[in-house]
């Protein structure tokens, strides 16, 4: 199938404009001589004598053509570096992989746990689970990626976007607590559904973590889960904490608790979805479940490649500050004028 041009970009004999709209002034060539048409005819200073009372004489005529010549190829040459000429290929499209992805993040209290290691330290599983998400950003370049934080509420952190420096920097503003200290489930995947739903891709994805069971908000887990099957939108779930009693950090001091994944329900919105269930017990974990997630979620995309070409504007500016210079010389020096 052949390429279309953008309008944005046109070319020829190997030249290509970038605002080509700024061709369509061209005719503006035409203005020095429709002035000079209404203007009041002058002559060379050095020819006055000969043509008072005999007009203008040929060689007069043609040198007063010459400067609307002059004029002319000047205002050409402004207007072709106006519409930024550049020297190169033309835009061509290739395949990229692609996909809308959506994280649903848990920032329930139980994420102060301290059962995760991470540069030989041991923070709270909610900032080892920033750092693999951090790195699973990363290796996906080509997907829109947006957020949602859910706790005893659900909302949206950060909208689908390709810009990944802003989303870096909403995901390192997450903290523990910031939806409410409960778990919903629910809640979490039906806002993550809500922020897909629209979306024109071929291929959306969820992946919900979460460390908890269900024990908040409006929505069931499972009528959020069937509604995302109805869009065809797919659903990952991870659940993250080891086994038994871990400590928590909180107000300064170190408790101990047992968090209780629910990962009957998790594995049932992967399965009506169509997507699968992992379970996270420790850091090394974590970062094969989303190395995991990153090799599954691949699709093929067309995307537009615009291969940068060299400017060469300056010639054409050059070209005409050169030319009106030499005929503003020309025309104040040989070519003097007075009344006819």
């Amino acid at each position: 199938m052949t390429d279309l041009v953008p309008i944005s970009a046109l070319s020829f004999a190997g030249l290509k404009f970038q605002d080509p709209w700024i061709l369509f002034l061209l005719p503006l060539v035409f203005l020095p001589y429709i002035m000079q048409r209404h203007s009041k005819k002058r002559v060379p200073l050095a020819n006055a004598n000969l043509m008072i009372g005999l007009g203008p004489s040929r060689k007069v005529t043609y040198l007063r053509k010459l400067g609307v010549i002059l004029r002319s190829i000047a205002i050409a040459a402004m207007l072709f570096a106006l519409a930024r000429p550049q020297m190169g290929s033309l835009p061509n499209k290739r395949a990229i992989e692609g996909v809308d992805i959506v994280l649903a993040i848990d920032t329930s209290g139980s994420m102060r746990a301290r059962d995760f290691e991470i540069n030989g330290q041991r923070p709270d599983r909610l900032e080892v689970i920033k750092a693999v998400i951090s790195q699973f950003i990363d290796s996906r370049p080509n997907d829109r990626i947006g957020m949602v934080v859910f706790g005893s509420e659900a909302y949206t952190q950060a909208p689908l976007t390709m810009d990944h420096d802003v989303l870096s920097q909403f995901l390192e503003q997450m903290e523990i607590g910031m939806a409410g200290d409960g778990t919903a489930i629910g809640d979490g995947l039906a806002t993550a559904v809500k922020r897909l739903k629209d979306s024109p891709a071929k291929s959306r994805v969820i992946v919900m973590l979460t460390d908890g069971a269900n024990n908040s908000g409006r929505i069931d887990p499972m009528a959020a889960a069937n509604a995302s099957k109805a869009l065809g939108i797919r659903v990952h779930t991870i659940g993250v904490g080891s086994q038994g009693v871990v400590p928590i950090m909180q107000n300064g001091r170190v408790f101990h608790i047992r968090a209780d994944i629910d990962e009957k329900t998790l594995q049932e919105i992967s399965a009506t979805t169509g997507g699968q269930y992992w379970r996270a017990v420790d850091t090394n974990a974590l970062v094969r479940v989303y190395a995991e997630i990153d090799k599954l979620e691949k699709v093929k995309r067309d995307q537009t490649s615009k291969q940068q070409g060299r400017d060469i504007f300056h010639v054409f500016l050059l070209a005409a500050i050169c030319i009106f210079l030499a005929e503003v010389v020309w025309r104040t020096t040989y070519f003097r004028r007075i009344p006819a």
